[in-house]
């Protein structure tokens, strides 16, 4: 009996350490995701100043882009995958939009240099967000495969262990 009870106490700890392991590496992926979504973040305003002066009768594009700017900024505050990834969709089309339709339409400005690089590094922070959000969300199924089986389940329960939701959106291609 007490061989027993030193067993399920070692399988409580275990599951409980890996459970935690699980956890840390989810967090540790979405923090590596909000450096990602800070960066592009600080890329925004960019984009629209060197717009402004090409286009200024789209300034409701412009305001649009920088609203959903705002909106990402706030769901990053929450930690919550749903509201990002719809603040995300938004801000990915409103880019597109901006970037691909309207910007591109102008030669002086998409002939930019400067527009170019800052239309460059805005892609290139899509696509790494897109691998950044691949790895949280293989963080968040691995954590969350942890805790549907036994005894993950009951670890999970007495040690207050909630299941995470993954993001889903994609590229802009921006």
């Amino acid at each position: 009996v007490f061989g027993a009870l030193i067993v399920v106490v070692f399988s409580f700890v275990a599951t409980y350490n890996r459970l935690v392991a699980a956890a840390e590496n989810a967090t540790r992926a979405w923090n590596d995701l909000d450096v990602l979504l800070r960066q592009r973040h600080d890329e925004i305003p960019k984009i629209v100043e060197m717009c402004e002066p090409h286009m200024p009768h789209d300034r409701a594009l412009l305001d649009k882009l920088l609203e959903t700017r705002a909106a990402v900024f706030a769901a990053r505050q929450t930690r919550d995958p749903d509201t990002l990834s719809r603040a995300e969709q938004s801000l990915r089309k409103a880019a597109a939009e901006l970037v691909i339709v309207r910007a591109a339409s102008i030669p002086e400005l998409a002939a930019s240099p400067a527009f170019g690089l800052v239309t460059q590094r805005h892609g290139t922070l899509d696509l790494e967000l897109a691998a950044a959000r691949d790895r949280y969300n293989a963080a968040v199924r691995s954590y969350n495969a942890r805790l549907s089986g036994l005894p993950g389940r009951v670890v999970a329960l007495l040690g207050a262990f909630p299941p995470l939701r993954t993001l889903d959106f994609e590229p802009s291609g921006t």
